[in-house]
């Protein structure tokens, strides 16, 4: 009862303190869109009752036909601005009376026009459990999608949406409910500063420097392409996939620094460095994950005939990892797995592994030792004539010895705080001394980049310095 007054109370303010917003909205909108200002329309709330939202207008009169199950913003009836009011959120802000009458709160599920939640009833079983709860001005499954699934794509939009809405109301807490706020703020924030900065789109050839360190901008589709092309040119070639923690590692470590900037390419392993990238100006960059880059690599390895290898981590894993592995993909051809000890090697078992990995003839050895070690490791290396790519967790993952991250919980970037639940005392002191530098750090990039300094670098940056074996 308490954070429900708050939220209330929080609403009042709330539309108190965007009145002049509101103002200048429906000054524009007069200006730009005739007709009424506001529209009201039937939603389904709490326990299925229908109650009445206020939204701001967004669409012109007779621009074409409306669908019954919802418009998206490429619908010829909304004009730019309206664009801009729905992609901003401008046009919920009247929604803040239906928080302070009670109608809403200021998180749960979305509340939906009668005749998309009737059909959405009949295409998701299990749909109406989002009316245990109050429907919300935000909710966590609004954050998971850039805009309205519409036709063919409406069942597989709401799919999604629905996953992540059904976690929240079984989970549902205060603190939920402020995180969910916290990312609602991210989120607008970035909205907002995509239509103030708007950047060009950067060809998949180039890189964006995100504290010195080279990140790829390139998707799935293209690393595999480039896998694809340098396997079989007798020549040492490296990936490395880059969370957060590497990308600080770097500030403090030269060696490290040095094997990213000599890597044949570095991609975003992690969701805080795509944002980064966006920031600085790829605003078409997308995360490449470590473990999901390993299984579309494995894929085209076992459609082509390609031979792989894996290097790190422990007997039983590698064990529970290559059984797995050759059951989801009949025809991969596996060709060496060494699990080399948790320890300096010795300079006999260092050239014992080199020529166990020479005669095994591999296209592809994924390097599964931990980040920074794998990244020196690979750096290091001389003459193995394959591609080497540094997946981090992705044994673990894969060999089902770990828990992944669900996807939705992903796309938040929030993936850190899952694994600190599943490992909190190997993993608390690394996020605890990395995130909070990264965030700084990367806060004077953006600064420097205002003021007008150039962070773009091609995909291979020359090395500032050689690293020794």
């Amino acid at each position: 009862m308490l954070w429900t007054a708050l939220q209330r109370t929080a609403a009042a303010i709330g539309l108190v303190a965007t009145s002049p917003i509101l103002l200048l909205i429906y000054l524009a909108a007069k200006l730009l869109l005739p007709g009424p200002f506001l529209f009201r329309q039937q939603r389904r709330g709490l326990d299925g009752r229908e109650f009445c939202i206020l939204k701001i207008r967004t669409m012109q009169p007779g621009g074409g036909p409306v669908r019954q199950l919802g418009v998206n913003l490429d619908h010829p009836s909304i004009p730019p601005f309206g664009r801009l009011l729905r992609d901003l959120k401008l046009d919920e802000l009247p929604q803040l009376w239906n928080v302070m009458r009670g109608d809403m709160a200021l998180v749960g599920p979305r509340p939906l026009p009668i005749a998309l939640d009737d059909e959405l009833r009949r295409r998701l079983p299990g749909f109406q459990v989002r009316e245990r709860v109050r429907p919300g001005l935000t909710s966590i499954g609004q954050l998971l999608v850039a805009d309205n699934g519409v036709g063919n794509e409406l069942t597989n939009d709401w799919h999604q949406r629905a996953i992540a809405e059904r976690h929240y109301v079984q989970n549902r807490t205060w603190a939920y409910d402020l995180l969910v706020l916290g990312l609602s703020a991210v989120y607008l924030t970035r909205k907002l500063t995509r239509r103030l900065w708007p950047n060009p789109r950067a060809a998949p050839g180039q890189a964006t420097a995100v504290l010195g360190v080279p990140i790829s901008n390139a998707d799935y589709g293209q690393v595999v392409d480039r896998i694809a092309d340098w396997r079989g040119d007798d020549e040492d070639h490296y990936v490395c996939v880059c969370p957060v923690h590497s990308v600080v590692e770097a500030q403090r470590s030269p060696e490290h620094m040095a094997a990213l900037q000599g890597a044949d390419l570095n991609t975003a392993d992690g969701m805080p460095v795509v944002w980064a990238q966006r920031l600085l100006g790829n605003r078409n960059a997308t995360r490449v994950y470590g473990p999901d880059l390993t299984l579309r690599v494995l894929a085209r390895a076992a459609r082509e005939g390609w031979r792989v290898g894996f290097y790190g981590s422990s007997p039983r894993v590698l064990e529970a990892l290559t059984t797995r592995l050759q059951e989801r993909f009949e025809h991969l051809q596996i060709g060496l797995a060494i699990s080399p000890p948790f320890r300096e090697l010795t300079e006999s078992e260092t050239k014992g592994h080199q020529e166990a990995i020479r005669a095994a003839q591999l296209d592809v050895l994924f390097v599964g030792l931990g980040c920074p070690r794998q990244e020196r490791w690979m750096a290091r290396q001389s003459g193995l004539r394959c591609v080497m790519i540094g997946v981090g967790a992705a044994f673990d993952f894969h060999a089902g010895s770990v828990r992944q991250c669900p996807p939705w919980l992903q796309r938040t970037g929030l993936e850190w705080l899952f694994r600190l639940a599943m490992e909190p005392r190997r993993l608390f002191w690394r996020y605890f001394s990395t995130n909070p530098a990264y965030l700084i750090r990367l806060a004077g990039q953006l600064v420097a980049r205002l003021l007008g300094r150039n962070y773009q670098r091609s995909d291979r940056a020359d090395r500032l310095r050689e690293v020794q074996p």
